[in-house]
């Protein structure tokens, strides 16, 4: 079932908030300004349903979106170092909106967009489609045809696919700024949330966050290490020099490894939720909410460190200056297509063995 409803005008045009539900109960809640997650609400082991995700109190807020909360992100998720890039021999020079650094796709990037939705219900999924045609702009070349589906299937899968066309080379690199919380935020942080991520290696960064173009070794470094499932605070949030650059916790890109049938698992043993996440990307950025600047009011609380995290699926961060930098590089011959998956269960509790979660 799809609802429709008016919830807001930004600039003077509607923000209509599409709600996908299943027949257990499962809503995921979308807004047609940038594509956003603004709910995803799912029963816990008590029966109780709640949102899983950060939630803006005031939805004035999502307009600018200071945190990104649940947008999609293009043409490019994470920095673009000093702005510029060359492509094709050319240099070119994108809004720099982060100190000298280009962000997120800029102050016009997609999560600053309205999009044009539509909505079909089949026999086993709901179906939104949002659509976006992306001019050549802020020094980005080439003219793009954006579509993102949202699917919520009946057994609990939320996913999504992300693509794009464009009429000359350009790049993209796509990905969602959920933030999860799946105790449902009430006094809570993600400090205890179990977590796996089947990655060898993780990128270093320096003190702005850019990618250094060296990597940890996770099997070897403890605070790094998720490949079995553990509790993001197990290490602290201070003891590594790499947590102390990204003012304590993790905003890092781990280099998925492909070697299991799920890429991340994502467990909180309150709630009894498990979010099991496959992904056609090489990478995934997590991010624990260090940066907090503003404790913007939200569905419960205010915002404080380690309130959420996400799981932002894409090619790893600043690709084009990189030693792959074709992996951020789309043509008309070679279009975009990316998709995430995020399966959702209940589990029994588990008791914490050898580091992990069994």
């Amino acid at each position: 079932m799809i609802r429709k409803q008016k919830i807001a005008e930004f600039s003077k045009r509607p923000v209509y908030q599409y709600t996908l539900a299943n027949k257990n109960g499962m809503e995921l809640a979308i807004l047609n300004y940038g594509g956003t997650i603004r709910e995803l609400l799912f029963q816990d082991k008590t029966g109780k349903k709640e949102n899983r995700i950060l939630s803006y109190k005031d939805i004035a807020l999502y307009e600018e979106n200071p945190m990104f909360f649940g947008a999609i992100i293009g043409r490019v998720a994470g920095r673009i170092k000093n702005g510029t890039f060359v492509l094709a021999g050319k240099e070119y020079q994108v809004e720099k909106n982060e100190g000298n650094q280009h962000l997120h796709g800029g102050n016009k990037g997609f999560h600053h967009r309205f999009w044009l939705v539509e909505a079909a219900q089949e026999s086993t999924l709901d179906r939104l489609v949002l659509h976006l045609q992306d001019q050549s702009q802020d020094g980005y070349p080439g003219d793009l045809q954006v579509c993102v589906t949202y699917t919520l299937s009946e057994d609990n899968m939320w996913r999504i696919h992300y693509q794009v066309e464009t009429d000359q080379p350009t790049l993209c690199n796509m990905t969602n700024h959920t933030y999860f919380n799946l105790s449902g935020m009430k006094n809570s942080d993600i400090l205890q949330h179990a977590l796996q991520i089947q990655a060898d290696q993780v990128a270093c960064v320096d003190e702005k966050t850019l990618p250094t173009g060296n990597y940890l070794a996770t099997k070897s470094d403890e605070v790094f290490n998720f490949t079995k499932p553990r509790t993001i605070g197990r290490y602290g949030m201070h003891g590594h020099k790499q947590q102390e650059l990204v003012q304590g916790g993790y905003d890092h890109a781990f280099l998925l490894s492909k070697k299991q049938q799920d890429d991340i698992i994502l467990f909180e043993k309150n709630s009894g939720i498990k979010v099991r996440v496959k992904t056609t990307e090489e990478a995934v950025v997590l991010y624990t909410c260090n940066k907090v600047t503003q404790a913007y009011p939200l569905e419960y609380g205010n915002l404080k460190p380690y309130t959420g995290l996400t799981l932002e699926t894409q090619a790893m961060p600043d690709r084009i200056h990189s030693d792959r930098p074709e992996l951020v590089v789309i043509t008309k011959d070679k279009p975009y297509d990316s998709s995430t998956s995020y399966a959702f269960s209940l589990e029994e509790e588990t008791k914490e063995r050898n580091g992990g979660f069994k």
